[in-house]
């Protein structure tokens, strides 16, 4: 029982809302299932939640498995099977309260127990089994209530198991599940179209709100406005408006200053809808029209973007992506101000899990180029120093190329000073 007790500190608890993914949850199980051999299990837990937190986001691994948006539940995955009463299952959640799991499509591999049932269950399998996928979604420490040691989930918890268990082998289950969750699914795509065009009507409503002595939060706020009237209650990370020296800040969000005339504004955003994030990038000028110098860089960001997009399709790699975004810069003489990564993965999370670098249909990807002019870099040009630009759209790889889910953004020169006239 020490060893189970000590143990069970590594499983995530469960939970998400139901959706008219159901289906797709099951099926998601049973591929899992298929990639397992006989002396293999996945273990995964929903993430704890905050008494006090106003905005409960789920392990996506647990969410993509089982559709449950809620805390306290568990799934066990076997493929040899596990017995409850007189039949064998493979897969079997684990809640703690009847309502996370009553509208859950069950197949004939699959269970629900209470989660009490789990240690017994588990303490069974831990012996016979030489690896476990895991998930450790709470990374704080945490005291085992035997001992009163302090340990770090993915860290120390793991080094104790392998003193109980020399012979298992612990791996993390992102890579494992991640190569399912890197092809989406057509519902999926759906949901992330959703998220974009919420997040295009956000972007277009900040637009028109924006002028000279507007604050960062009132633009925040118009956009958020646009999640939560259309259903996205929830951000795919946290909202970045920079404008002036903040615009050089890649992951500025404090959003408290007040606009002035001249600045550009970086305004890089998400909804979250269904559990799906969008991620999209526009640059702005909060007086409505473009400085000569600004029109310059912008102009090259865009046409490097483009010539980027313009390659997208299947069984091209990301790294050439980055390659060929990095030698149009070069070319230019600029690449040394573009100083972050091209592409990232979107779904579930906003960088979500690529397996392989390779493109494939189904894939969901940014494309965001950059250049950055601090205005204490002494060999930036005079007239580009103290302003950045991003321009970033989301991107769905297809059978024949690619569809750019954001294209509803403006931002062409024109459109964007028409709209904001």
């Amino acid at each position: 029982m020490r060893k189970i007790a000590i143990i069970t500190m590594l499983l995530p608890l469960a939970g998400w809302a139901q959706s008219s993914l159901t289906d797709e949850f099951q099926a998601r199980r049973e591929k899992v299932l298929s990639m397992l051999d006989t002396s293999q299990v996945v273990v995964l837990k929903a993430i704890n939640a905050s008494p006090l937190a106003n905005e409960y986001i789920q392990d996506h691994n647990f969410f993509y498995l089982t559709g449950i948006n809620s805390p306290a539940n568990t799934l066990l995955i076997s493929s040899k099977g596990i017995k409850v009463g007189a039949k064998y299952r493979n897969s079997i959640i684990f809640y703690s309260d009847l309502d996370d799991v009553k509208n859950i499509k069950l197949g004939q591999n699959d269970t629900i127990l209470q989660s009490a049932e789990l240690r017994a269950i588990f303490s069974k399998l831990l012996p016979v089994i030489s690896k476990l996928y895991y998930s450790a979604p709470d990374l704080v420490l945490v005291n085992d209530w035997l001992t009163d040691k302090a340990y770090f989930m993915d860290r120390e918890m793991k080094n104790r198991m392998k003193t109980l268990f020399p012979n298992l082998k612990l791996e993390s289950a992102d890579y494992f599940i991640g190569k399912l969750r890197s092809i989406k699914s057509e519902q999926e795509i759906n949901y992330i179209r959703k998220a974009t065009n919420i997040t295009v009507d956000g972007l277009i409503a900040a637009m028109r709100l924006a002028k000279p002595k507007v604050w960062e939060y009132e633009l925040q706020a118009a956009i958020e406005y646009e999640y939560t009237r259309q259903g996205a209650m929830l951000r795919g990370f946290p909202s970045i408006i920079g404008s002036g020296l903040n615009n050089l800040i890649l992951h500025y969000s404090d959003n408290t200053r007040q606009t002035q005339n001249g600045d550009l504004i970086v305004m890089d955003v998400g909804a979250k809808y269904k559990g799906y994030s969008s991620d999209i990038t526009r640059t702005i000028p909060v007086s409505g029209r473009f400085t000569d110098a600004q029109k310059e860089i912008y102009s090259m960001v865009l046409q490097v973007q483009k010539e980027v997009i313009a390659m997208i399709k299947p069984g091209l790699s990301k790294d050439e992506l980055e390659k060929a975004a990095r030698n149009a810069f070069k070319r230019l003489g600029y690449e040394s101000y573009f100083i972050h990564g091209l592409s990232h993965s979107v779904g579930l999370d906003v960088h979500d899990f690529m397996a392989e670098r390779v493109l494939r249909p189904g894939m969901v990807i940014t494309i965001e180029p950059g250049l950055y002019f601090s205005p204490n870099d002494k060999a930036a040009p005079e007239r580009f120093k103290g302003f950045g630009v991003r321009i970033e759209d989301i991107i769905l790889v297809t059978e024949n190329g690619y569809e750019i889910l954001s294209k509803n953004a403006p931002k062409e020169i024109e459109e964007i000073e028409r709209l904001m006239k």
